[in-house]
């Protein structure tokens, strides 16, 4: 397995990410697997984030209003008539219902080729929701009320230059429930969780291969536009071993980095386009590359250090691996309550009230259907 590292604080340039477009290309597929993982992680795996207090910049995200109706309104909007959508247990929502939800979880996702899809997912984690809702009102867990006065307090201010500031109800009420939910799935259903250090050991043991650094290089670059002038740098770096180079990087390169000296940051093999893969992963530490020619410029490249692929020790990777384990047994509780759920809880989905083609699965087993 491939360990990216440092990539935060990696100043890509322009240039290194152009040179292969297809890691800069927006394709369809990947946008839609982003999509489709933010709006149902709002309550699955965003439900898993810890700790609780963690939550609020997320919801608050989700929550606030920022004009996110009015950016999708043209995507989603149905036409109320307060007719039943769904029903999930006693419970039953209109449209305007769904309206409300969707309108505080989706963002800047407006393609409508996708509308069904996107909204699939929003109704399934909808009707999540609301299955965990009723768990948490059962053993009767009410939203802690500072932070609820807190997130608001929040959202008001952030509104504080909109016409219709003021104290949403409705929003209000959707951010306790969303609260609740939360308080039920660490007091009730993640209370036990455990991860000992032998098992931690034992996974290690067990997948030494995803646990291999690749040969991994620190750079420093140099981009200009002139081959003559590039040349006459590279000279200059012989004659000063090299030890100018971010004086020469600050005074003539044109990349971003520039005003690091040319820094670029550390890379694994993978990590950069295969013209400068090749270029500089068979350089000593403390050498420079030969010149790289692209579209955008003539490249010198200086590899600070190196250090060579290694299987990386246990101490290494532990609170990786501890943390992997821990979220892999929370997501299993998680699918199990919410499986149970559905098989105690009639869930009704009324096709014929959604302005949309609905693809998810989240049908009761007893007494839900869908008409």
């Amino acid at each position: 397995m491939r360990l990216c590292s440092n990539r935060s604080t990696r100043s890509w340039t322009r240039s290194a990410l152009e040179v292969k477009p297809y890691v800069m290309g927006v394709r369809i597929e990947l946008l839609w697997l982003r999509v489709s993982w933010c709006l149902r992680a709002f309550v699955v795996s965003a439900m898993i984030a810890k700790p609780i207090q963690g939550l609020a910049p997320i919801l608050l995200l989700f929550l606030s209003g920022c004009g996110v109706a009015d950016r999708v309104r043209n995507l989603l909007s149905p036409v109320d008539d307060g007719s039943v959508a769904v029903r999930v247990g006693q419970k039953k929502f209109s449209k305007a219902d769904l309206q409300r939800f969707f309108d505080t979880r989706l963002s800047d996702f407006r393609d409508p080729a996708y509308a069904d899809k996107v909204k699939s997912n929003l109704l399934d984690a909808f009707i999540d929701e609301k299955l965990l809702l009723h768990q948490a009102e059962r053993f009767k867990i009410n939203p802690d009320p500072q932070m609820l006065k807190s997130m608001m307090d929040r959202i008001s201010e952030s509104n504080v230059n909109r016409q219709d500031v003021g104290r949403d109800p409705e929003l209000e009420r959707s951010l306790a429930e969303s609260l609740q939910v939360q308080r039920y799935i660490y007091n009730f259903l993640f209370k036990d969780v455990s991860v000992s250090e032998k098992e931690c050991e034992d996974f290690y043991k067990e997948h030494l291969a995803e646990y291999i650094r690749n040969d991994e290089v620190h750079l420093r670059e140099i981009l200009v536009d002139d081959l003559n002038q590039a040349q006459k740098i590279l000279a200059a770096l012989k004659a000063g071993q090299n030890k100018n180079f971010s004086e020469l990087a600050r005074l003539y390169s044109k990349a971003p980095g520039a005003v690091d000296g040319g820094g670029l940051g550390s890379f694994q093999r993978g990590d950069l386009p295969e013209v400068f893969e090749k270029a500089v992963f068979h350089l000593a530490p403390a050498t420079t590359s030969k010149i790289v020619r692209t579209q955008y410029g003539f490249h010198i490249f200086l590899v600070e250090e190196r250090i060579l692929a290694h299987q990386q020790h246990f101490y290494e990777v532990r609170d990786q691996i501890h943390e992997k384990l821990r979220l892999e047994r929370e997501r299993g509780i998680l699918k199990a309550e919410l499986q149970s759920l559905m098989n105690q809880i009639p869930v009704e989905i009324h096709r014929d009230k959604l302005d949309f083609n609905y693809l998810g699965t989240r049908v009761s087993t007893r007494g839900g259907n869908t008409p």
